[in-house]
């Protein structure tokens, strides 16, 4: 084998160890840019500071006769606009709330109904946000944020009544994404529990 031909072999693998090298350092810079290396305090800022989300959710509600489950989607950009679409069960598909500019539209794209109410208070106060979730978090007297088994679990003692005492929020710590927000009664039963199926932030 010529001198030439032993040199351009060399300087593949040079090449190619240089370039599996290139993206060790690269998977490993991606995985120092995830949650894992965040302490509590700041994925709690990180989240207080969300002030937009495009999310598909499953809800369920647990009353003392039956269980319901709902599939919606929402989209949320603070302050300008505030949407939730109803994708089930069926008889409900079709239904969207709009919350623009203090004004509130209900529609019903099923049969093409719509009421549209002015000087509306914010829509995203009505729990199923989780924009709502944050901004009562961060107001409340009574909260508390802790780390176990890779998730961030932020809760706050909301106390608006029997049904809605304390709410709950867990978050993968891997890749900082909501995964459930429960809604527990002063008996701690969860009544609504709030699952992130798909979010984008």
């Amino acid at each position: 084998m010529s001198k030439f031909i032993k040199i351009v072999i060399i300087l593949i693998i040079i090449l190619s160890l240089g370039l599996i090298l290139k993206k060790l350092i690269r998977i490993d810079y991606k995985k120092g840019e995830s949650g894992n290396n965040k302490s509590i305090q700041e994925i709690e800022k990180y989240f207080l500071n969300i002030t937009s989300y495009k999310a598909k959710i499953e809800v369920t509600v647990t009353s003392n006769k039956n269980v319901n489950f709902y599939e919606l989607t929402q989209e949320v950009n603070l302050p300008q606009v505030a949407t939730q679409k109803t994708l089930a069960p069926e008889d409900l598909s079709g239904i969207e709330m709009i919350y623009q500019d203090g004004k509130l539209e209900i529609k019903n794209s099923k049969y093409n109904l719509s009421k549209i109410y002015n000087d509306y208070p914010y829509i995203s106060n009505n729990g199923l946000f989780l924009t709502s979730f944050l901004e009562s978090y961060r107001n409340s007297e009574e909260k508390n944020i802790e780390e176990k088994d890779g998730k961030i679990k932020m809760e706050y003692k909301s106390g608006e009544n029997k049904y809605n005492n304390t709410q709950i929020l867990y978050i993968n710590k891997s890749d900082l994404k909501p995964e459930s927000i429960q809604i527990l009664d002063v008996n701690k039963d969860c009544k609504v529990n709030i699952l992130y199926k798909e979010i984008e932030f």
